[in-house]
């Protein structure tokens, strides 16, 4: 494939082209599940937990999460007298209330 990189690329060489792109692509995306599930991402996330399992995962207390929910600050679902969670979501709240790092210079402004 190299060739085709260096040589102006020609009605002939697309499907040899097309082949390579497709086969990087793939590579690329066995890549991308590795590293998924390295780091614990997924679909599979995205599959209802009970409070206490949310609680392991934020690292508190099931009170504090229960209290959370109380103030509608988290995001969670009830089913009767069940609260359910999606990991997923959990995840994403916790990154969605990062705080901005101080620079040096604006800590000097004030």
């Amino acid at each position: 494939m190299e060739e085709i990189i260096k040589e102006e690329l020609t009605m002939s060489a697309v499907p040899k082209a097309v082949n390579y792109l497709i086969e990087e692509v793939a590579e690329m995306r066995a890549a991308l599940d590795h590293i998924e599930k390295q780091l614990g991402l997924g679909a599979d996330k995205h599959r209802p937990i009970l409070i206490e399992r949310a609680a392991e995962i934020l690292q508190m207390k099931v009170g504090t999460v229960r209290r959370f929910v109380n103030d509608r600050e988290i995001p969670h679902y009830k089913r009767g007298h069940n609260i359910y969670f999606f990991e997923d979501e959990l995840i994403k709240w916790v990154e969605e209330s990062k705080v901005k790092p101080v620079t040096y210079s604006s800590y000097y402004r004030r």
